[in-house]
Parts: structure tokens; C-alpha cells; sequence
């Protein structure tokens, strides 16, 4: 297997720090502590009792994503069309290099549906422009990751500025050194650890937002925890011998809550209502995980993932937000809420 085809889901630690690690797949990053975590139960505006997040990955091919780059990129016209309609925001984690490519047009059309535009990095795969034997960015030093988290911030900065507030580094692979990154540009949240404990029990940090501790050392950003188990690749694209662990997750997770799974767009619409139910009756955060290059893949199940898998959830969003019964959100507001709820409540600390 070539290291462009290889499975996402890595058994290696840092290569180079001491803390941090791959998250996806059921693995627990080295020395990862939450520090400051919110509590369940907490109420979000307008009396809402659950807050949901609509995160993006917009990566194209630039990494091993697989689908029409072209497509993708012409379907986030009509995605923000339907999240404005449905009178609710996401955050778009754009890479630096794509947003260099496709220029301020590609960036605006997410600014201008009044969702949030996040980093995702400057490169998603560092292999290519440092050391082949290195993937992700927790196996780099302090230089590599300053320049991954700068040129990062910068590419979408520069199309407009005091934009970005936040940062999801490709796959959630992270060390003291990512996270000293991105302290030093000022940033208030980051987005690298998984919810889901469907692989290895006890493996997820739970849902609600925290501050992240590495070793000694508590940074003031707010990590929000996302489902790195049950999205979008494990359900409609993910090769099942080559990425088993996802494929296995989201199985495990219909089989845990009775309902079918069937790796279709109908199939993925049914466990991502699933987890928004879940939620809600736990009083909690969920923070969804879509790339939208898989949303571009042919396949005989399908015709358009677009209007069969992601539409159908975001009218759902839009109807339930509208009803009061959650709270829509993106991460620089979930981040601005934390950041308040903790200095006004300390019973809201665990």
C-alpha cells in the first residue's frame, strides 16, 4: 500500500514532542488532558438545550481525498445557498493552498451565507513539501508547524482580513508544537480530538468543549471535540479493507442504537439524525465532520450525495433550530458562549 493509499488511521506516536498524537480511529493522544471541560446541561440561547455544529473540511484532492475537485468546489455554491435558506451557520475549515487556487470568490461565497471560515492548515499532506518518512503535523518540529499554522492563517487572511479565529490541522494529528502555533497567532479555538469511544471504550473525550492541557501546560483556546467515527467517509466512501476501523465504527455505533446501516446517503442521513436526537435528549454538543470532496464520488447508490445526504440534515437543522430545541452554531460562537459560561458559572466546570 503507497502512502497516498494507506488507511487514515495510523499506529504511530509523534515522531518528534513529547505530547499530542492522531485522534481519529480510536487512538488517544500522549498526555492530552481537558482542563476547564463545560458541563452537560448547560442552557444555549434562546432556552435551547443542545448546541450543534455544521463543520466542514474543505480539502479537495489536496490530500487523499477522492472525487471531482471541480465539482466540489462548484457544489459550495448551492451548500451555502441551502445553509442560508435554512437560516443557520457552519464553519468551513479551508486549506491555505485551495484557498490560494481558487481565489477570493471561492473563500467570500462562505463569508457572505454568514458562516465562519476557518484554517485547515496551509498544507494537508506536509510529507510533500518536507520529509516523506513524516505525514502529519504532530510528527514536525516547532518550524514546520509555526509555518503550516501561519501560511495557514495567512492565505485566507489575505483575502479578507481578521476572518480566521480558529484551526483544525489536517486528520487532527497535533503536539505541543501545533498547539504553541497556534497560541502564538492568537487564535481562540481548535478542533483535534474525537468524540466517539465506538473503537476503543473510553477512548473519546465526551462532547462538551474544553481548554486543552499537554503535559504541564494549559493553553487558553477552546478545543471543541468532533465525531471523528461516524461521518461522512466511513458511511458513503470509505474503502472497507483499507479503512476497516472507520467502516467498523459507524456499524458498531447503528448496531448500538438499533437502527440500520446501510452505506448510502439514506443510511448516512439516518445515523446523523440519530446523533442530533442523541444530543438533544443528552443535553449536550455535537460537532458533525462533512468533506465535501466525498460528496462528489460516483457510485450506483447514489445519484447526488449533495441533495440526498447533506441537504436533507441541514433542513433538519434549520427546522429544529427554528423550534427552539437547539441551538446552531458555529465554532467561533461555541468558543465566545464557553469562554463566557465559564466565567459566569463555575458550576459549569467538571
Amino acid at each position: 500500500m503507497t502512502k497516498q493509499q494507506k488507511s487514515l488511521v495510523e499506529q504511530g506516536r509523534n515522531m518528534m514532542g513529547k505530547y499530542g498524537g492522531f485522534s481519529f480511529g480510536g487512538q488517544q493522544p500522549s498526555g492530552v488532558n481537558p482542563y476547564r471541560q463545560m458541563a452537560v446541561c448547560t442552557t444555549f440561547p434562546n432556552g435551547a438545550k443542545s448546541a450543534i455544529l455544521l463543520t466542514f473540511d474543505v480539502e479537495g484532492c489536496y490530500s487523499n481525498g477522492v472525487g471531482d475537485e471541480a465539482k466540489e468546489v462548484a457544489n459550495y455554491k448551492r451548500i451555502c445557498e441551502k445553509i442560508q435558506r435554512c437560516g443557520i451557520t457552519a464553519t468551513f475549515c479551508v486549506v491555505g493552498q485551495m484557498a490560494e487556487d481558487y481565489g477570493p470568490e471561492f473563500v467570500n461565497r462562505m463569508l457572505d451565507s454568514g458562516c465562519e471560515v476557518a484554517s485547515h492548515g496551509y498544507w494537508h499532506d506536509l510529507d510533500r513539501a518536507f520529509d516523506e518518512d513524516k505525514i502529519y503535523a504532530g510528527q514536525y518540529g516547532p518550524e514546520v508547524n509555526a509555518e503550516q499554522v501561519k501560511r495557514g492563517v495567512e492565505a485566507i487572511e489575505k483575502i479578507k482580513s481578521g476572518t480566521v479565529n480558529g484551526f483544525r490541522l489536517p486528520y487532527g494529528y497535533f503536539n505541543e508544537f501545533s498547539y504553541q502555533a497556534i497560541e502564538e497567532v492568537g487564535l481562540k479555538w481548535t478542533s483535534h480530538v474525537g468524540i466517539d469511544d465506538f473503537v476503543v471504550p473510553g477512548q473519546g473525550y465526551g462532547p462538551m468543549p474544553f481548554r486543552m492541557q499537554l503535559g504541564a501546560k494549559i493553553y487558553d483556546m477552546v478545543e471543541i471535540p468532533m465525531d471523528s467515527q461516524t461521518y461522512d467517509w466511513s458511511v458513503l466512501v470509505a474503502d472497507e479493507k483499507a479503512n476497516t476501523t472507520f467502516v467498523d465504527a459507524a456499524r458498531a455505533y447503528c448496531e448500538s442504537r438499533g437502527i440500520e446501516f446501510n452505506r448510502t446517503p439514506a443510511g448516512a442521513v439516518r445515523i446523523w439524525k440519530q446523533r442530533i436526537s442523541d444530543a438533544i435528549e443528552q443535553q449536550s454538543i455535537f460537532t458533525f465532520l462533512c468533506h465535501p470532496i466525498n460528496l462528489v464520488t460516483e457510485s450506483e447508490k447514489w445519484d447526488d450525495a449533495v441533495e440526498e445526504f447533506l441537504f436533507p440534515v441541514i433542513e433538519y437543522l434549520g427546522q429544529l433550530y427554528q423550534q427552539d430545541k437547539i441551538w446552531v452554531c458555529t465554532c467561533n460562537e461555541l468558543a465566545d458562549f464557553y469562554k463566557t459560561e465559564m466565567k459566569s458559572e463555575n458550576t459549569n466546570v467538571q
